[in-house]
């Protein structure tokens, strides 16, 4: 295994907290009570399409205040136990890092603003640079073609089944971040390896040929 692409939400930081309080404020804002479980179901797909998802009026203009309480939450933010260890090791092991998140390259600044860990990484695939976003193959081969990487020697680690799906349409083995994922079920198991801890993965890359 040469090269490891990541998504961030969920798989590198702890942000669930932080968008589904923002999301249930911006609710209330508007005079609605949402429950947690009621928003955490968009949890993982780009803000827009949630909005769509959960059928709110007016999306574009409930986005735009959706992210406006983004950082009210901000102290719910973390980076999960032991990414910047297993970054490192990848690192010092010449592996090849990527990033394909959903997040705009705007939001992603802000939401790694804190952390020490974009140093790592040698190319980032945000919402917007290709014609379609994850489950579409687009971000995760263009990630590869930056890369000039090998799709065989290759994953996409993330927690949601639209990275599992986005990883497999793009032809490369999908490596479930599963100290981020509350439900495996949903994954019907078809995640190609599943890790409980980001050392976890660390021994898988390093002994893959």
């Amino acid at each position: 295994m040469k090269t490891v692409i990541f998504d961030v939400d969920g798989t590198l930081l702890s942000t669930e907290s932080m968008y589904m309080q923002s999301l249930i404020q911006t609710f209330r804002d508007r005079g609605i009570e949402k429950s947690y479980e009621e928003v955490y179901k968009i949890f993982g797909l780009p803000s827009l399409d949630g909005l769509i998802k959960l059928g709110v009026e007016n999306p574009e203009e409930m986005q735009l205040a959706w992210q406006s309480h983004y950082h009210d939450f901000w102290h719910e933010v973390n980076l999960f136990d032991g990414i910047t260890e297993m970054l490192a090791q990848l690192n010092l092991n010449s592996k090849q890092l990527g990033i394909v998140t959903s997040n705009t390259p705007e939001e992603f600044a802000n939401h790694s603003s804190d952390f020490d860990f974009v140093k790592y990484f040698d190319d980032f695939v945000f919402a917007g640079q290709t014609p379609n976003m994850k489950p579409a193959a687009d971000p995760i081969l263009k990630s590869l073609e930056n890369l000039d990487a090998d799709g065989t020697m290759a994953m996409y680690i993330g927690d949601s089944v639209h990275d599992m799906q986005a990883a497999h349409n793009a032809g490369i083995k999908f490596g479930m971040a599963a100290w981020g994922v509350r439900d495996q079920s949903v994954f019907n198991n078809q995640a190609d390896v599943i890790f409980d801890t980001p050392s976890a993965l660390v021994t898988y890359v390093l002994k893959s040929k």
